[in-house]
C-alpha cells in the first residue's frame, strides 16, 4: 500500500494588488434611484443594509476589475452614514459616480462638484436633464473646474438621442473642442451608447434582425467617435419597460449575456458598463432578479481575458461585416445559422499585455464568436493574416465552443477559403480564441501555481482578498480520476488584504500524472474554484563531475542532482580491494565531497559513485 505523506510550510498575508487594465463600471439601483424621488428621506434600515452589503462586496468588485460604481442616489444632502462605504470604495480603488441633474432649475455643475467634492470626495459624475443638455455650457463649466484644480476623474452625459449616433458623437466632439488647451488633455468627456444598446437588444430578441447591424450601429463605429468617449451598456436600471410599451428601446434585455459578450471584448467602442442585477442575479436583492441566475462568473471570465489579451489593442477587424472582403462559408446556413445570425471578429494582439510578453512581441491575436442563433454555428471563416502564418493554432480560452483548437488553413481544401478557421459554436454561445497557446481563464480570486521536483510537488496559492472566507480545501486528482481532498485550512485573516499560502505535496510517485485546484468556502455557504493545474514528478537527475583538488593526491567529486538522497562513495585499487569509503548526504543543487587519496601508491584505482535509488557513476583515477 502506498504510504502518502504532506507537509505545509508556511501562509503569509500580503497587501492587495491590481494589475493595470482598462476600467470597468458597476451600475445599479440599491437603496433608491434618480426617478424614485432622489430627494425622499432614506430609509435608515435599507441604507444601513446596502451599505454593510456593498461593502462586502467592495474586494471581489476590486479584484475583478471595476474602477467605477454608479451611484444614483448620492447627492449633498446624502445621509453621512454613506461616507463609511465610499471610504471601504476607495480603500478598495473603486471611485463613485454621483448623478447630478443639469438645468436651470439646478445648481451649476462646479457648484454641485464643489458640494459632492467637500462632503464625499466624489469626483465622477453622469449628467442628466430634463432638457437637452448644452455641450458648450458643459465646456465652459469643466474649464472652471479645471482652474480650480477639481476636474472630474470621469464625466459622462445622459442624452435622449436612442437611435441618432450622430448627435450623440457630436455632442462629445462639441465639448471637446470648447475645452481650454489645459482642460482637454485631461478629461475625456463621454456619453452613453444607446443605439448600441438598441441594436445588441434586438439581436438578442428578435430573430429576423441582422445581428451585423451592431457593427454599424454604435457611435464609435457610425460617426469614427474615439471609445475614449463613449460609455457602453447592456442592461441598465432605466431600461424596465417605463413606457409600457413592449418591444421597444427601454425594455431590459433577459438573456444579456451575449451583449456582455461584445462590450466587453471589443476595446474599441467605450469603456463597458454592467448592471449590478446582471452580475449577482438573484444575489443583488433587486426587484424582477430573485429568479436570474448570477452572470458574474462569466462576466468575470471576459474581464479577466480583457486584462490580459484584449486591454492596449489598437485594433479590431470585424470578419463578417456588411461588404467584408474576408471570404467565408457557413455550413449551418442550411439550418438557418450564417453570417445575419453572429459577429465575428479579431483583435490585434500586438500592444495587449500577452502580445507584449512575446518575444518578439505580437503573435497573440484574439478571434470572438458569438451566436445569436438557435441552432449551432458551423463556418469556415477567413481571417486576417498579417500577425498569423498557416499553420498557427488559437485556443479556447473560455471553454465554450465545439473548437477547442483554430488551425489556419492556408487554402481551405473542400471550400477554398483562404487563411481560414473552421468555428463551431454551440447556439446562443461566444468563445474567444488566443493565438498560440493559453489557459483556460476561470473567474477566481485565487491564483494557484504548482511546481513539481522530483520527490514532492510544492504548491502556492495567492488570494486577492479574504473576506468572508471561511476556509480553503486543496484537491488533487491522479491520473484523470476523482478530485480527493488532500488538506484543509483556515484563512489567515477575513479582511480585504490578499493572502499566500504555500504547501509541500509528498505523497506523490514517479509518472503520475497529478491535477490540483483550491476550493474557497465562504460564510455564506458558497464556494469557488481556483483554475486547474497539471504536473507530474521530475524525472531524477544526477550529474557528476572528478575535481583536482589543491593538493597532489586530493580529488573532488561535484554532484549536481534535483533531489535530495544518499550517496555512497568506494575506491577500488587493482587487486579489487576498497581502499576509500564515504557515505555523503545529497541535497538538491550543488554538491561537493572531498576525496583524499594521498596517502595511497600510484597506480589505477575505480571510483564508484551510487545512491539509494540505484544510480552509479564509475570513474577511473590515476594517481601519480
Amino acid at each position: 500500500m502506498k504510504m502518502r505523506v504532506t507537509a505545509v510550510l508556511f501562509a503569509l498575508l500580503l497587501p492587495a494588488g491590481k494589475a493595470l487594465s482598462q476600467d470597468f463600471i458597476m451600475q445599479g439601483c440599491y437603496w433608491s434611484c434618480p426617478e424614485d424621488s432622489p430627494q425622499a428621506p432614506i430609509d435608515s434600515a435599507t441604507l444601513s443594509f446596502w451599505i454593510s452589503r456593498m461593502e462586502s462586496q467592495a474586494p471581489e468588485l476590486a479584484y475583478t476589475g471595476f474602477s467605477f460604481l454608479w451611484l444614483p442616489a448620492l447627492q449633498p444632502g446624502s445621509p453621512a452614514k454613506i461616507q463609511q462605504l465610499l471610504a471601504s470604495l476607495e480603500k478598495n480603488g473603486i471611485h463613485p459616480i454621483a448623478e447630478v441633474e443639469i438645468g436651470a432649475d439646478s445648481l451649476s455643475l462646479p457648484q454641485q462638484a464643489q458640494r459632492l467634492d467637500k462632503q464625499f470626495q466624489v469626483a465622477a459624475y453622469s449628467l442628466h436633464s430634463p432638457r437637452q443638455i448644452n455641450a458648450a455650457a458643459i465646456a465652459r463649466e469643466l474649464n472652471q473646474l479645471s482652474r480650480q484644480g477639481l476636474l472630474p476623474k470621469l464625466i459622462v452625459a445622459n442624452l435622449p438621442f436612442y437611435n441618432e449616433p450622430e448627435k450623440l458623437g457630436g455632442w462629445a466632439s462639441e465639448v471637446i473642442r470648447n475645452l481650454s488647451a489645459e482642460a482637454r488633455p485631461e478629461i475625456d468627456p463621454r456619453v452613453y451608447d444607446y443605439p448600441l444598446r438598441e441594436a445588441i437588444r434586438r439581436a438578442t430578441t428578435d430573430t429576423a434582425y441582422d445581428a451585423r447591424y451592431i457593427f454599424e450601429r454604435s457611435i464609435r463605429d457610425a460617426t469614427a467617435t474615439s471609445g475614449f468617449n463613449i460609455i457602453t451598456l447592456v442592461n441598465h436600471p432605466f431600461y424596465k419597460n417605463q413606457n409600457g410599451k413592449a418591444g421597444d428601446w427601454d425594455d431590459p434585455i433577459d438573456s444579456p449575456m451575449l451583449g456582455y459578450a461584445y462590450t466587453l471584448t471589443n476595446n474599441q467602442i467605450g469603456l463597458p458598463t454592467v448592471f449590478y442585477g446582471d452580475y449577482y442575479g438573484r444575489e443583488s436583492e433587486l426587484d424582477n432578479y430573485f429568479n436570474k441566475k448570477p452572470l458574474r462568473e462569466q462576466i468575470g471570465q471576459l474581464i479577466r481575458a480583457h486584462k490580459e489579451y484584449i486591454y492596449g489593442s489598437i485594433g479590431v477587424e470585424y470578419l463578417n461585416r456588411f461588404d467584408t472582403d474576408k471570404a467565408s462559408y457557413y455550413p449551418s446556413a442550411a439550418k438557418g445559422v450564417d453570417a445575419s445570425s453572429v459577429l465575428l471578429f479579431q483583435i490585434d494582439g500586438t500592444n495587449t499585455p500577452a502580445g507584449q510578453r512575446n518575444q518578439p512581441p505580437g503573435h497573440k491575436d484574439v478571434i470572438v464568436a458569438i451566436n445569436f442563433a438557435y441552432d449551432t454555428l458551423h463556418v469556415i471563416q477567413e481571417i486576417n493574416p498579417s500577425n498569423l502564418r498557416p499553420g498557427d493554432v488559437f485556443t479556447d480560452i473560455l471553454g465554450e465552443s465545439l473548437s477547442p483548437k483554430l488551425q489556419v488553413a492556408e487554402n481551405d481544401p473542400q471550400y477554398e477559403v483562404p487563411n481560414s478557421v473552421h468555428i463551431v459554436l454551440p447556439p446562443r454561445s461566444f468563445c474567444l480564441w488566443v493565438q498560440g497557446s493559453a489557459t483556460q481563464i476561470v473567474s477566481s480570486r485565487i491564483n494557484l501555481a504548482v511546481d513539481a521536483f522530483a520527490d514532492y510537488v510544492e504548491l502556492n496559492w495567492e488570494v486577492a482578498y479574504e473576506r468572508q472566507a471561511l476556509g480553503y480545501e486543496l484537491e488533487r486528482s491522479v491520473n484523470g480520476g476523482q478530485f480527493k481532498r488532500v488538506a484543509s485550512f483556515r484563512p489567515l485573516d477575513n479582511s480585504d488584504e490578499s493572502a499566500s499560502y504555500l504547501y509541500i505535496d509528498k505523497d506523490v510517485f514517479p509518472e503520475e500524472q497529478l491535477y490540483y485546484r483550491v476550493k474557497l468556502l465562504d460564510s455564506e455557504g458558497g464556494f469557488e474554484y481556483s483554475a486547474v493545474e497539471k504536473t507530474r514528478l521530475k524525472n531524477r537527475e544526477l550529474s557528476f563531475e572528478l575535481l583536482e583538488g589543491p593538493r597532489q593526491g586530493e580529488k573532488a567529486i561535484k554532484v549536481k542532482s534535483n533531489y535530495s538522497t544518499k550517496g555512497e562513495i568506494s575506491v577500488y585499487d587493482g587487486k579489487g580491494n576498497r581502499v576509500f569509503y564515504r557515505s555523503p548526504t545529497i541535497r538538491k543543487g550543488e554538491n561537493l565531497t572531498a576525496i583524499d587519496l594521498s596517502g595511497l601508491p600510484a597506480g589505477i584505482y575505480l571510483l564508484h559513485f551510487s545512491t539509494a535509488q540505484g544510480k552509479t557513476w564509475v570513474k577511473r583515477v590515476v594517481k601519480q
